[in-house]
């Protein structure tokens, strides 16, 4: 794939709480399948919106969007289900923003979700390209609902009590999953060049992820590559945990 990766994101006028971000999802995915055949004629491949590939996996992998005891391969998500200002909205990068501005066109003016109807207006609608580049300087960024474990790093986790120790292990993870999202991408800066450091961890505490209780963390971050707008990274990003976000002077959290 080209250096230059398209990305798109569209926030919907539909009110949603995170606990109804699964059934959105679920909602989009069912519409997609109605429209298969549209997808195959088009050469695009509708299994981006759920990223389902099933095969034995080693524990091993630094990240899943599955539970961690699924038997499923991990591919990063280049469709993501979030939530923004209490709206349902959908990033796409790559061949996930091909796929969603295509499901935009058929989508038609509303979509079933939880056996109602509603209008799927858009809010906001964004399309730009990404250029991965390492920069010369560090920009900072805030990366939110984070959750890095899986099972055997999380068993790793609670055996370290050392506050410096336990840094090292999250910048590694960050380093990992940023690279994870390159390798999926197909685009390769030099990773030997990519420094991230840890300035922060400003919550941690247990959030749901497909029915686990599972340790996330809100962090603050400096990486000398930059990043596009509204882009995930960890576990279960697809249902809307760890975006990250650069950090501004007059940056606020986003309510969700």
């Amino acid at each position: 794939m080209s250096d230059r990766i398209p990305y798109t994101y569209i926030q919907f006028d539909i009110p949603l709480h995170p606990s109804q971000l699964r059934k959105f999802r679920g909602a989009v995915i069912e519409s997609v399948a109605g429209l298969k055949a549209v997808f195959e004629a088009a050469g695009v491949a509708s299994d981006l919106f759920h990223n389902h590939q099933e095969v034995l996996i080693s524990d091993e992998a630094t990240s899943s969007d599955q539970p961690p005891l699924a038997d499923t391969h991990f591919r990063y998500p280049l469709i993501q289900y979030k939530i923004r200002h209490r709206k349902a909205a959908i990033f796409g990068i790559g061949p996930g923003a091909q796929a969603l501005q295509l499901w935009m066109s058929l989508a038609g003016d509303s979509l079933s979700l939880g056996g109602e109807e509603v209008q799927l207006i858009m809010a906001a609608h964004t399309h730009g390209i990404w250029r991965p580049t390492i920069e010369s300087k560090m920009t900072q960024y805030r990366l939110n609902k984070w959750l890095p474990f899986n099972a055997s790093q999380f068993a790793h986790w609670k055996r370290t009590p050392k506050l410096s120790d336990r840094v090292v292990i999250l910048e590694r993870l960050i380093w990992g999953h940023l690279w994870q999202t390159l390798d999926a991408l197909e685009v390769a800066p030099d990773r030997e060049k990519l420094q991230i450091h840890l300035s922060t961890i400003d919550w941690m505490g247990f959030k749901d992820s497909y029915g686990i209780k599972r340790l996330a963390l809100d962090v603050t971050l400096i990486a000398n590559l930059n990043l596009p707008p509204e882009l995930s990274i960890g576990q279960g990003v697809s249902i809307g945990f760890g975006k990250l976000q650069p950090i501004t002077s007059k940056q606020t959290d986003d309510p969700e």
